[in-house]
């Protein structure tokens, strides 16, 4: 498997291939069958490649037009930019933090921020809350969580980060498992999640040692006052493949972090259709983002609405190694297409392929889960 980012420190030779993994959630029964616990993909602590010189050099002198804004929280007076460029032509290779606080501004050339970072200021604790990509690839997405924090003059440091390989082995002590035949049920303990069923004939069916394992899928909510780890469990069957799909339960749990850097997780919970429901876009915090799964034939409806833009009321979905792939009208009346991508109540809409002028290939927007009580998850 190669990554498309700086980190390979993950068990090789696992090959990522689509498969069907059907799963439904049941009430706590006994269980008398043999329980077991994940094992880990990522071996090791990650490490850090060393920083590009041209990206140090390019902070020297700040062209707006190559950061983008993750954070503005105009009550505190704190942004956030993360470098896409050094130059119009030449990529960040994910590298580069902005923070700005009461006018300060803090270089941090040396965090690596991947794609579409995440940030948000707790005023309560003076927590500066920062969550960054560090493995990305087909089918797999890392990331770390750093907590930044100022001093008096308002300049940031990072007080600690909380490494990817720590979070899968909390994962890995709380996460529990039986199989019988083809079916895989999760456990919190003694409380039931979900249960898998496997519908590939041609696999050898689940491997007898070790058919789920975790670390190539960890993500996190940062939006709220609680923190939460989103992770999707991978299946290794006997002919060797290990796959990761959304198809598999999405599980959540709280993140727990204390005041020097150490946590626990709690409340592990199944989330059966992670990209279904109605959000709100950024900017005026409108319904501008409707996902709606179709059991009939397994797509998804999707409509998007771009704040004083263009809506999109036909799109159609299909589940992909990376997200949500699309496929829409423009106002042309062409064909325009992207990808919807998940990081916990925070789905994220790229443009792909696009012809019209005002969508260009890569525009991307953000849209927050609406909160609600019942979510129809079925069409005719």
């Amino acid at each position: 498997m190669k990554y498309l980012m700086l980190k390979r420190n993950v068990k090789m030779g696992m090959i990522v291939a689509v498969v069907t993994i059907c799963f439904v959630s049941f009430l706590l029964t006994s269980c008398k069958t043999q329980i077991y616990h994940p094992m880990g993909t990522i071996e090791q602590p990650l490490s850090d490649d060393s920083v590009p010189k041209i990206v140090v050099a390019a902070m020297d002198k700040i062209d707006k037009d190559c950061y983008e804004v993750i954070l503005q929280d105009t009550i505190n007076h704190i942004e956030v930019w993360s470098m896409l460029k050094c130059s119009p032509e030449v990529s960040s290779e994910g590298y580069g933090i902005l923070v700005f606080k009461d006018n300060q501004m803090t270089k941090m050339p040396d965090v690596y921020h991947g794609n579409n970072p995440l940030a948000r200021y707790d005023a309560d604790k003076g927590n500066l809350w920062l969550a960054c990509g560090v493995m990305e690839g087909a089918g797999v997405h890392v990331e770390r969580l750093s907590i930044l924090r100022f001093n008096d003059e308002g300049m940031a440091s990072v007080a600690f980060a909380i490494d990817p390989f720590m979070i899968q082995n909390a994962i890995l002590q709380q996460l529990s498992y039986t199989i019988e035949d083809q079916q895989i049920t999760f456990f919190d303990g003694e409380r039931q999640l979900a249960t898998a069923t496997n519908s590939i004939t041609d696999m050898g069916g689940f491997d007898d040692e070790q058919p789920v394992w975790i670390g190539e899928n960890i993500c996190y909510d940062i939006s709220g006052e609680d923190v939460y780890v989103q992770f999707v469990p991978g299946v290794k069957f006997v002919t060797g493949l290990v796959l990761h799909y959304e198809d598999m339960p999405t599980l959540t749990a709280r993140l727990n972090v204390k005041k020097d850097g150490s946590f626990d997780i709690s409340d592990i919970e199944c989330a059966l259709w992670p990209f279904v429901g109605t959000y709100l876009d950024e900017d005026n915090r409108e319904p501008n983002l409707h996902i709606n799964y179709r059991r009939n034939d397994g797509k998804y409806d999707v409509q998007i609405g771009i704040f004083r833009l263009t809506s999109l009321d036909d799109g159609i979905a299909i589940m992909g190694d990376d997200g949500l792939e699309f496929t829409a009208t423009d106002a042309n009346g062409k064909p325009i297409f992207g990808l919807i991508t998940l990081r916990m109540d925070t789905a994220i809409v790229t443009f792909t392929n696009s012809n019209w002028p005002l969508l260009e290939n890569g525009s991307s927007f953000r849209y927050v889960r609406q909160p609600v009580e019942d979510v129809t998850t079925e069409t005719e």
